[in-house]
């Protein structure tokens, strides 16, 4: 279907997709990454070739395999040598790893590796493979003269889909305009619910206006999704790294910051007028390899605030978060400058709290009982809401006007991107 969905529009995967796949019963690979310090042909034999491959395991089974690593011209591998570390904490059932499988000599270009049961009975050549994406792994910064040359911030976000894993197209196009105002034009979207509808739709909007650049790519989930949701977005967040670390920030079209957001997330200062400006201000020499953004819960089934008119859309019209025992998660800003080899993405121990009164991480989400299921989908009700511990937050209104006035926006609420209904609510400028 997403292939389909692709061939039909002008927004196609340039690159190798990551898929969950299946290793044994207890571990799935996600992406592949080979490591080199240098082009691959200008490698002589000695060169070594190292994979770094992500997976999501059981908590309680300890990895056990064997590697090879497949090379292209050839339909034999070669065995490689098998190691693994622990990228995260165990969330619940699973963990969070990087595979590591390294070749001694340079044998021919690798184009993919497969893991198999550390078992002689098991025939290794039926392990599924994983596709290698290539990575340079040695960041050369620029310099002028004897002033060390700090590179221009360009943010990037990669998009998962919220825990109830629907996003209708107001909420699509909210995010992706509010973000565009906050200074962002690079977005990877890793959502398989995403309609053709929206895809195509979204190609109708002119270049010159939205100056963003998209990359879909699909979200297969192995696990039961509610149980599995927080180490998938960590598995999500390592891949968004590892595909926007480059060799020469002096190329075009690269991203020197990347954060991993779900739809219902915003990011929205308080003083600045962008999070470009924000970072800016906080990390002036980009030393710092992590930002850490406190997350706010709204609830969308709180009242309007009266003071916003109508015609605006729920993100503005929401000016309470709330103190639930509802999971939330700080948003981590990743610095991809200050990390000079590969291996510094695996250590954000440089880590900021960004202060509230700078920056907030907005959620906009339906408040339930977690405990509590009701076949209709409804959250807590007013009289529920008004007895919560709760505080005013005025930042997003900040930006009501600049939002409705943006012409990506306007666009959309006039149907001529979709066909506009009748009974909304529109302000039209």
């Amino acid at each position: 279907m997403l292939s389909e969905i692709l061939r039909n529009t002008s927004m196609e995967v340039r690159e190798t997709p990551p898929l969950f796949q299946q290793i044994d019963e207890n571990f799935y690979s996600y992406s592949s990454f080979l490591r080199s310090y240098q082009k691959y042909d200008k490698l002589t034999q000695s060169h070594a070739h190292s994979v770094d491959t992500i997976v999501i395991g059981k908590t309680q089974v300890r990895p056990n395999f064997r590697c090879n690593i497949w090379l292209e011209d050839s339909n034999k591998p070669k065995a490689g040598r098998f190691s693994f570390k622990m990228i995260s904490d165990s969330t619940g059932e699973y963990q969070l790893y990087v595979f590591k499988c390294i070749l001694s000599k340079n044998l021919g270009k690798p184009i993919g590796v497969s893991f198999y049961m550390n078992d002689y009975t098991v025939n290794p050549i039926n392990a599924p493979i994983n596709r290698l994406i290539e990575v340079n792994t040695k960041r050369v910064m620029r310099e002028s003269g004897s002033v060390k040359f700090v590179n221009n911030i360009e943010p990037a976000i990669c998009v998962i889909p919220n825990q109830v894993p629907l996003v209708s197209r107001d909420a699509f196009i909210e995010f992706l305009v509010f973000h565009h105002m906050m200074g962002v034009d690079y977005y990877t979207i890793y959502d398989s619910m995403i309609s053709e509808d929206i895809i195509r739709r979204l190609n109708l909007l002119p270049s010159d206006i939205t100056q963003w650049r998209i990359q879909f790519f699909p979200l297969n989930f192995p696990f039961i999704f509610s149980k599995s949701y927080n180490i998938v977005r960590q598995a999500v967040e390592l891949d968004c790294l590892f595909r926007h670390f480059r060799l020469d920030k002096e190329e075009t079209n690269k991203a020197s910051h990347v954060m991993v957001m779900s739809w219902d997330e915003f990011l929205v200062p308080r003083v600045h007028g962008n999070v470009k400006e924000v970072v800016d201000d906080l990390d002036p020499t980009r030393k710092l390899a992590s930002l850490e953004v406190t997350q706010l819960l709204f609830c969308l089934n709180q009242e309007d605030d009266s003071d916003v008119e109508d015609g605006y859309p729920d993100i503005i019209k929401k000016t309470h978060y709330y103190m639930l025992k509802q999971d939330t998660k700080p948003v981590f800003i990743r610095n991809l400058d200050s990390m000079t080899t590969f291996d510094d993405i695996l250590d954000f121990r440089s880590n900021k709290n960004i202060s509230l009164d700078i920056l907030g991480a907005h959620k906009y989400t339906e408040c339930r009982d977690p405990k509590v299921y009701r076949t209709n989908g409804e959250g807590y009700n007013m009289t529920q809401m008004n007895v919560f511990q709760h505080k005013f937050e005025g930042a997003m209104t900040r930006f009501r006007q600049q939002l409705v006035s943006n012409k990506i926006y306007r666009l959309y609420r006039s149907g001529q991107i979709w066909e506009k209904n009748s009974q909304e609510l529109v302000r039209d400028l």
